[in-house]
């Protein structure tokens, strides 16, 4: 939902930088305020990021001294992003599907983490999903060191999808495919992104690694990727490692445009942006460029930001290329139709969705008492006159009622014999109506082949539900399925494609209402064990 104003909170590596930024009558983003702390990892101590991102947080409340909304980034070393593939199907059966491909694709429990799914492609037949997770304790920590700080996390976006908003921002109506390498601090962000749809992978390379290089040759550290400048005593350590980078990254880009390939038949980018702290690192353009033989240029989303208030007397322009995140981060609030994902904790997410809703829950109920108070004042007076005539009435109604009492008497023996009779009929179809059910799952299960049924059972509490009542029965079913290609090894990816086939294919049974409760144990070599439940369809007798 866009809003005219939004502060970000862009949380790096090795930064923590904030921004207010609001839409241009022209449809350009405006930058009001800005103002950024920077801090140094020592090399094998990772840990203490969190420690430096909290002091930093400290030490930018003082200077930003207004806290409030804000809107939170994740740097792109901590979530873990996964794309899958799912049918086209309903919303509610597509969730369901997007829940079990997170339980198989992230490597936690999923009471562990905080995740969140958004949809970055459609082929027409199947859809491109992108999962992203993040560990529970660390986003708590997080957003807790940021409401120590005075600020109020609206959303914790990765910073991967900030990086696309700014693409898209800066090639507005580009319809040419092109490679977007972030290189941050701690990691590099790959996006290939197209006109419609968009795919990424987290590099475990970034800026540190080069200073971490440099300061090796020269005996030294150097503190961040801003300090990497070509002269003096460094320059040979300087462009020793600018090779190396090129080359990794080199590698890196070939390695995933024939993953993306294989995957969902991209094709070759017309061209490669680099943004990020480190993308300032002299001659990478040019380095990268030779060895890819594709056109590399740098990714300045600052050039499409229009520059107003107080930070105008700020260096923002002499920090472009890492103010990428923060910029694409807000143009994911300002502007329409940007892919986002929300891995605020549950805490902080029902709470936002409470506080969206108090100003209108207020304002309906001031609306409300006011249109109430003469409809009050109206029915009162029409109350008292009714009450009158209900007293004369009551009067003639006496005779009446014992005549009415004897015919309530005859009228409840005619409805117990009605139901007898719709007891013995319901009897009669729910005959009929198992074997249908029983013939149609057949013929669904010999579609998907090697399939087998080993229990079915119908649910104490539907058995014992009266026939006349709507509650929908519950079949528990349980069976293997057969995996011919691999019989001596754990079931293969294309088992539970058939799995989910099956399970698709019996939700648009005529029978089936739903299916609910999958379960799947792979432990056999060459079978999958299955159990769910089917809902039958209340217009269904069985």
């Amino acid at each position: 939902m866009s809003s005219s104003r939004v502060v970000v909170l862009d949380c790096g590596a090795s930064r923590v930088a904030i921004g207010a930024f609001s839409k241009a009558a022209s449809g350009r983003l405006k930058l009001e305020d800005y103002a950024s702390e920077h801090f140094f990892i020592e090399p094998g101590r990772d840990e203490s990021w969190l420690d430096e991102t909290r002091t930093a947080l400290t030490a930018l409340c003082t200077r930003w001294k207004t806290g409030g909304p804000v809107l939170l980034t994740l740097p792109g070393h901590l979530p873990l992003t996964k794309h899958i593939k799912t049918p086209r199907v309903e919303p509610a059966q597509r969730a369901k599907i997007i829940q079990f491909e997170a339980q198989q694709n992230i490597p936690y429990a999923l009471n562990e983490v905080v995740w969140d799914s958004v949809v970055v492609g459609d082929t027409g037949i199947d859809m491109d999903v992108l999962l992203a997770a993040a560990k529970m304790d660390v986003v708590e920590s997080l957003c807790a060191a940021v409401e120590l700080a005075g600020f109020t996390p609206r959303r914790l976006l990765p910073t991967p999808l900030a990086s696309l908003a700014a693409f898209r921002l800066v090639r507005i109506g580009q319809a040419e495919s092109a490679i977007i390498l972030n290189l941050g601090a701690r990691s590099t962000t790959l996006l290939y992104a197209e006109p419609t749809r968009f795919q990424m992978r987290t590099l475990s390379l970034g800026g540190n690694t080069v200073s971490q290089q440099i300061g090796e040759d020269q005996d030294c550290y150097i503190q961040d990727a801003e300090s990497l400048k070509l002269g003096g005593r460094n320059a040979s350590a300087t462009e020793h490692a600018m090779e190396n980078i090129a080359a990794r990254l080199a590698q890196e880009v070939t390695r995933s445009v024939l993953h993306f390939r294989r995957q969902s038949g991209t094709e070759n980018p017309a061209r490669i942006f680099l943004t990020g702290g480190t993308a300032r690192l002299p001659g990478l353009s040019d380095a990268l460029a030779a060895k890819l033989n594709v056109p590399v240029d740098r990714l300045e989303a600052l050039s499409m930001v229009e520059i107003t208030g107080r930070a105008g007397k700020t260096d923002v322009a002499e920090h472009a290329l890492t103010l990428t995140d923060l910029i694409g981060a807000a143009a994911t609030e300002l502007l329409p139709n940007q892919p986002v994902l929300d891995l605020l904790p549950p805490r902080l997410r029902s709470r936002e969705g409470l506080r969206r809703r108090h100003p209108w829950l207020a304002a309906a109920a001031v609306l409300a008492l006011a249109a109430l108070a003469p409809v009050i004042w109206h029915y009162q007076v029409l109350t008292d006159e009714a009450r009158k005539k209900t007293a004369t009435i009551e009067a003639e109604l006496a005779p009446l009622r014992q005549r009415d009492a004897r015919n309530r008497a005859n009228l409840q023996k005619l409805e117990e014999v009605r139901q007898t009779v719709v007891r013995l009929q319901s009897v009669y179809e729910r005959r009929a109506g198992w074997l249908g059910f029983l013939a149609d799952l057949q013929d669904r299960l010999v579609r998907v082949e090697d399939v087998w049924l080993e229990t079915m059972q119908v649910s104490a509490s539907s058995s014992e539900a009266a026939p006349a009542t709507e509650t929908p029965l519950r079949i528990a079913v349980s069976g293997r399925l057969l995996d011919k290609t691999n019989p001596l090894a754990k079931v293969s990816p294309d088992s539970y494609e058939r799995v989910k086939a099956l399970l698709a294919n019996l939700v648009d049974s005529p029978y089936v209402a739903t299916v609910e409760n999958e379960r799947f144990d792979n432990r056999q070599p060459g079978i999958l064990r299955f159990d769910f439940v089917l809902v039958a369809k209340t217009q269904h007798s069985l």
